[in-house]
Order: structure tokens, then sequence, then C-alpha cells
């Protein structure tokens, strides 16, 4: 990070450092690139930075004034829990000046430890995303976020159950959340708050592969909805009705959840069909948990892979087992092959004495054949 040439730029505020995989930027995050001119933005997402979090770069402990830090790299370490105390303001300064409104730590696989409950009540943050990164510990019950729009917490190692605060407090103006990702997060759980449900301006709601349980909301509103994904979760209930006035809805994913019921004929009237669109109410041609007939109205969501949803397929009884019979010749063992291709060759009265090479290590058909010394009818020999 070229730290010297930038000291000269007083009137810097906004500093972005590599935005894709080829950037040059390498080496460690120095915690004084938060003094550079008048920094409030700083992205830093070149795939060879490595090191830690410095702890002066933001929050009560930094040197300057940063508002929105977006990292992604090679990082290890912890987040330091200054990063979400908020700063006094100096003498002069408005009561938003230099809070936190965007902490964006994602694809740090490295990342780890636990995260400040203090970044969960910042009342200026709008994006939280901690994606792809080692980060533990239990979600704090008690949210207190009122202009959080983003929260991407998926594939962390995060657990607890989801905060009904995080959708909005009882009584409080409408929540502007917009993006909320729990998906993969295998000791999340709990039941889903119901106002989660109910988000006017909710784009995405992806509780793919979690343990999160309840039933689906039958007053389900979510008016600007474009994906949902409930697949691998413990969901069940029946497709809303609500869902009708989801007109912007392009991504319906509810396999191998307990979604059940009949499946609406109103889904064809959404966007679930065309470019980048899809629907996937089960994981295989058969019906799952929904009732038939399926609507042949809705070809997006009653056909996978090119197949008609199979009405006719058991979901609940697994097919029967095959018939018993031979499993082939590589399970025998050179004495029995023998034996059994001398009961071809002679009969079925034939009877067998072998020679205790018979029961060497296996060989084929013809020299366990060949061990064969004699044959005599009566009862079957074998000489050890």
């Amino acid at each position: 990070i070229p730290l010297e040439s930038l000291k000269g730029l007083v009137e810097l505020n906004r500093l972005d450092l590599g935005k894709d995989s080829s950037s040059s930027i390498s080496g460690t995050i120095p915690g004084s690139l938060a003094t550079v001119g008048n920094l409030r933005d700083l992205t830093l997402t070149a795939k060879r930075l490595s090191g830690t979090l410095p702890a002066e770069l933001l929050g009560a402990d930094a040197k300057g004034r940063l508002e929105e830090l977006k990292v992604t790299g090679r990082i290890s370490g912890t987040v330091p829990a200054s990063y979400c105390e908020s700063p006094s303001p100096k003498q002069g300064e408005s009561k938003e000046y230099g809070m936190l409104q965007d902490l964006e730590l994602g694809d740090n696989e490295h990342l780890s430890g636990t995260l400040s409950w203090s970044c969960f009540t910042q009342q200026y943050l709008e994006e939280l995303r901690l994606d792809s990164t080692a980060l533990s510990g239990t979600l704090p019950q008690f949210v207190d976020l009122p202009r959080i729009e983003e929260v991407d917490l998926s594939e962390t190692k995060l657990s607890g159950t989801v905060p009904g605060r995080l959708c909005g407090k009882p009584g409080a103006d409408p929540s502007p959340l917009q993006l909320l990702k729990l998906s993969r997060i295998e000791d999340l759980s709990g039941t889903m708050p119901e106002q989660c449900f109910k988000l006017a301006n909710l784009k995405e709601l992806n509780l793919k592969r979690t343990r999160v349980a309840g039933t689906l909301p039958r007053d389900m509103d979510l008016r600007q909805i474009e994906v949902i994904d409930f697949s691998n979760s413990g969901l069940s209930g029946t497709i809303s009705d609500g869902l009708r006035r989801s007109k912007s809805l392009r991504f319906l994913e509810l396999s191998r959840a307990g979604v059940s019921g009949t499946v609406p004929s109103f889904l064809n009237s959404l966007s679930l069909d065309g470019p980048g669109a899809s629907c996937r109410l089960v994981d295989d041609t058969h019906s799952g948990n929904f009732q038939c007939p399926l609507p042949m109205d809705v070809p997006s969501c009653t056909r996978i892979y090119g197949q008609e949803i199979d009405c006719e397929y058991d979901y609940a009884s697994p097919p029967p087992p095959p018939p018993r019979g031979f499993d082939g010749l590589d399970d025998l063992s050179p004495g029995m092959m023998a034996l059994l291709l001398l009961f071809c060759l002679s009969g079925a009265g034939a009877a067998v004495h072998l020679v205790r090479r018979s029961l060497a290590p296996r060989k084929s058909i013809a020299e366990a054949a060949a061990m064969a010394l004699e044959m005599q009818v009566g009862d079957i020999k074998v000489v050890k």
C-alpha cells in the first residue's frame, strides 16, 4: 500500500485500492492509513492482502474518522472490539460524523474470533457483511439497527437464533432492511421471527442450509422480494397467497424444506420464468411434499431439468430393494467359482474334490477350474 505517496492528498475522502483479484496491491494494512487526507470510505479488496486488522483503523481507537470499511483478502486474526465503539465527537462535529455506516469484512476465510455485541447496536450502520469467514459466537437477541439495509452473515460459524429485532422493532418505523442472508450457518436454529416475512423493502431472504424452523405466515407480505431460498431448512407451511403481490420474485427455492400443500397457479404470473430466473420446489423429478396434480400452467415450477415432476412417485416410501440373487463372480471364492463352472458343464449331480490350492488367493474361473482334480457322483467334498 503506497502510504507515503498518499499523505499529500489532504482532501482525499474516498480511497479504493484494488477492486478485483488482479490487483497488484499486497502486504499488510497500516493503521496510519486512516489518517490520510479526510478519509471516510476505505476499500481494500485485493486478494494478496494479508495480516491482521489494525485497531487504529476504525472506531473508538481510530486515528481518523472512517465511516465505511471494506476489506477482502487473506486477512487473519480477529475483528477489534473497538471497531463498533463510537468515537467521541470533536467540537464542531455533527453527531453522525465519523460514525460507522458500512462494515464489510467478508471473504476472509481466516478471520476468526467473536464479534462485539456493540456491532448490533449501531444507530447509523447500513451494511454489515461478514460472510465466508470463521467468525463464531452466539447472535445477540438485543439488536438495535434502525438504519440497517443489508446483513450477510452466511457461511460463518455463528450460532443461536435469528434476533427478532433484526427485522425491526415493534411499534417503530418499518425496517429499511433489503437483504438478509443467513445461509449455510449450520448452528443457526430456533423459529424465524414473523416480522421478517413482512418487510416492505426486502429483496433477498436466504436461509439455505440452516436449522431455522417455523411456519410460513399466510399473510406474508414481501412486495419487493426478488430472491427467496428456504432450501434444506426447517421451515414449513404452505406457499403463502401473499406472494402473489411479489411481482419482482425471480428466484424461489423450496426443495428439501417442509413446505407443502398446493402449488398456486399465480406463480406463473410472477417473474420466475426467463433469463436468470429459477423456481425449484423439489430436488428430483417427483412432487415432494406438494399435492398432485400439479398445475400445468406453472411450467417454471412444475418442471425440473426439463422434465415434468412425476406425481406418481411415492416420495415418502423408498423404492423396493432389488430381488436377492447372484451378485457377481467377483464375490465368490476361487473354489466356489470352480464348482459353479463344473456344475454348469457336468449337470446338477456333479461332485468335486478340490485340493487345498483352490482356496488360495482368487484366480480366474479357468484357473480355478483347472485346480479341480477329479469328479465323483455323490456328496461334495472339499479336500483341505
